[in-house]
């Protein structure tokens, strides 16, 4: 039986296989340019703009229990109280393509595995803030939902869509991290910045990658000090992922936030 894969992706536990429960998309935005799933896709000849929901992944994703053996990594806190699960890395799971009642069967699955913290990522966060506003906010205290905000216009147009999402862990994903950002900018009032839990950050990588200043990386570290938001520093520029990203007389950084109960 399939199962999601102990993960390579260093702010998870588990990603890929059935948390692919779905599969494609499309350019959205200026992060979008070097898609690392759709070279993947294009690699095995596969239309990688076709999207599909795969519910015998979902199916098994649901009935699917981690090992304890598997998790925590040693690098989670001891605070960590359940595995955390990255879904839909080679898509978006609010995609527009999808309709909003599979989406909310979806989401009810997520919902019902209350022993996982299922990690969300989106450059769609109108839709994301849409569906999830549905919920009541006991019900999405183990569901982390986030979004990519690849530079200042990104941020201005989803940061304030994701303070919509009544969840206990809102996330922002500066990667590929293409220019300077300011978290407080688009916000009324640089206070709302306590409504945001945690922040990655990240260079992009590959052989076509995009120029990044670690001075950026820096910067945004020290507005999230200021607003009490932890930070996570997954890599920096270089051909392959993974290099390390060490800001300048600060080092590594990679926290995480705390999670509800």
């Amino acid at each position: 039986m399939s199962a999601p894969h102990r993960s390579a992706i260093s702010w998870c536990d588990y990603s890929s296989g059935d948390a692919n429960f779905i599969t494609g998309c499309t350019p959205v935005s200026e992060g979008c340019a070097n898609c690392y799933a759709r070279r993947i896709y294009e690699r095995f000849g596969r239309d990688f703009s076709q999207v599909h929901i795969h519910w015998d992944k979902l199916d098994r994703l649901w009935r699917w229990r981690p090992p304890k053996t598997h998790w925590p990594y040693g690098r989670w806190k001891a605070r960590q109280k359940r595995p955390m699960v990255f879904v839909c890395d080679t898509g978006d799971l609010f995609h527009e393509d999808l309709l909003d009642s599979d989406l909310r069967q979806i989401l009810g699955v997520l919902i019902e595995r209350q022993d996982i913290t299922w990690q969300l990522l989106t450059k769609r966060a109108e839709r994301m803030a849409r569906l999830m506003s549905e919920y009541e906010p006991w019900m999405l205290g183990h569901i982390w939902a986030g979004i990519t905000a690849e530079n200042q216009s990104r941020v201005n147009e989803r940061l304030p869509q994701l303070l919509q999402v009544p969840t206990a862990v809102r996330w922002v994903s500066v990667e590929p991290m293409l220019s300077p950002v300011n978290l407080a900018f688009p916000l009324e009032g640089s206070w709302q910045l306590e409504n945001v839990q945690w922040v990655v950050c990240g260079a992009e990588s590959g052989p076509k990658r995009r120029p990044f200043d670690c001075w950026w990386a820096l910067r945004l570290y020290e507005q999230c000090q200021g607003a009490n938001i932890a930070f996570f520093g997954k890599q920096e520029s270089g051909v392959r992922p993974g290099v390390p990203l060490s800001l300048p007389g600060v080092g590594e950084v990679k926290d995480w936030p705390e999670e509800a109960e």
